[in-house]
């Protein structure tokens, strides 16, 4: 059955199609995004001029002119509005309050401890909470306040619903997240995986059409990039590479599983090397979100630290060379708090990926994301799933 569109809908899309376009390629002239997207150039002025009465964009100049008059520049309006996002790890808790271009205007992080279920579901909403409350009185006056916040989680969620199936290492399950915080702030709120989210923000950063990001911390999670849109599977939980079986009878996984890529290739597999080469870590260190920066910082002079950086490389490289595989992108990123050590890691990987990849394979290009990917990513969920078309939300 074909559906018809009414001329509001339908200039309410490209009103959208156009936000998108200025956010993501600005600054460009009205006749710019007419070349872009297809529209005459009447329709983009009416839309534009609606925007700027929105606050949501801004004339910021001349561009150069191929003859005649020059051309009016448009970019997003930073200030228009602020977006809360929040990263949700197992040892600790980001929250930060950006404009809309994505620069940080505030951040916290807060330690936590969520390993094997350390905070009940009812504890860890009441610190989200908290921190998303510190983070709004942080936003300045604007047209716009604040437009919304972002979670990222590490597990498995559903993007459509707003809620929880599975954290795996924090043993929560069937939580509707984003019902319960709705009753305590009057923006939207969104979720999704925090590889999706650390995935998205690298596409926004890089503009590469076809990527992998693999999130390396307690866990290994991975957001998938392909064609521009972030990839979710039919029922939204592709990239659940860190339970791949790579070892057939490995060792037991928090997922039921055995022999899972998270349990050779996360912080926790470092801590069981740095045991295996008989090095001491204090209890209150293996929960810490300092954990991979201390193992640096030792690793310049201990050569068992490095070792176990080594072995740590060896198995993630194999798990990447898996991924390329199967997705030949375009590039691979590793982020998360496992980032830090890459100078000591990332040799392994590279070798890994010479031979264990096939054809083109072997030559993806590696490498590694900042330390605010994630936190970004989910900052970035309000604004594609309120005034953009929503790449976010594709399949």
């Amino acid at each position: 059955m074909t559906k018809t569109v009414d001329a509001a809908t339908m200039r309410q899309i490209n009103k959208k199609y156009v936000t998108e376009i200025i956010y993501n390629q600005g600054p460009l002239s009205r006749i710019d995004i007419s070349q872009i997207t297809g529209l005459n150039k009447a329709t983009v002025s009416s839309l534009v001029d609606d925007l700027i009465a929105d606050d949501f964009v801004n004339e910021i100049g001349f561009g150069t002119s191929n003859g005649g008059r020059k051309p009016v520049l448009l970019q997003l309006n930073a200030s228009a509005g602020y977006c809360i996002g929040v990263d949700i790890q197992i040892t600790h808790m980001t929250t930060v309050l950006t404009d809309m271009s994505g620069s940080i205007i505030y951040k916290s992080i807060r330690p936590i401890d969520c390993a094997d279920g350390g905070l009940t579901q009812t504890e860890l909403e009441e610190i989200l909470i908290d921190e998303m409350n510190h983070a709004a009185v942080k936003a300045p006056p604007s047209r716009h306040s604040i437009i919304g916040a972002g979670i990222a989680l590490p597990g498995i969620v559903n993007f459509s619903t707003g809620s929880v199936f599975y954290l795996p290492n924090i043993e929560i399950r069937d939580w509707d997240i984003c019902g319960a915080l709705t009753k305590h702030f009057p923006f939207p709120i969104f979720i999704d995986n925090d590889g999706n989210c650390g995935a998205w923000s690298e596409y926004r950063l890089r503009q590469i059409n076809n990527l992998v990001f693999v999130n390396v911390g307690i866990g290994v999670g991975t957001g998938i990039v392909v064609n521009g849109q972030l990839y979710r599977g039919a029922h939204g939980i592709a990239g659940e590479f860190g339970h791949m079986t790579i070892s057939a009878m490995g060792l037991l996984c928090a997922c039921g599983n055995y022999g899972c890529w998270e349990q050779y290739a996360s912080e926790q597999a470092l801590l069981r090397y740095l045991q295996e080469e008989e090095e001491e870590v204090s209890e209150a260190l293996k929960l810490s979100p300092n954990l991979v920066s201390v193992a640096v910082a030792r690793a310049i002079e201990k050569p068992s630290y490095k070792r176990a950086f080594q072995v740590l490389g060896q198995y993630l490289g194999i798990g990447i060379s898996n991924i390329v595989n199967a997705l030949n992108p375009e590039l691979v990123v590793i982020g998360g708090t496992m980032a830090l050590g890459a100078e000591y890691f990332l040799p392994e990987v590279q070798s890994a990926l010479r031979n264990r990849s096939m054809a083109s394979n072997k030559y993806v290009p590696i490498a590694i994301a900042h330390g605010d990917t994630i936190v970004s990513g989910a900052a970035q969920l309000p604004i594609s799933n309120t005034i953009l078309q929503s790449p976010l939300s594709a399949t």
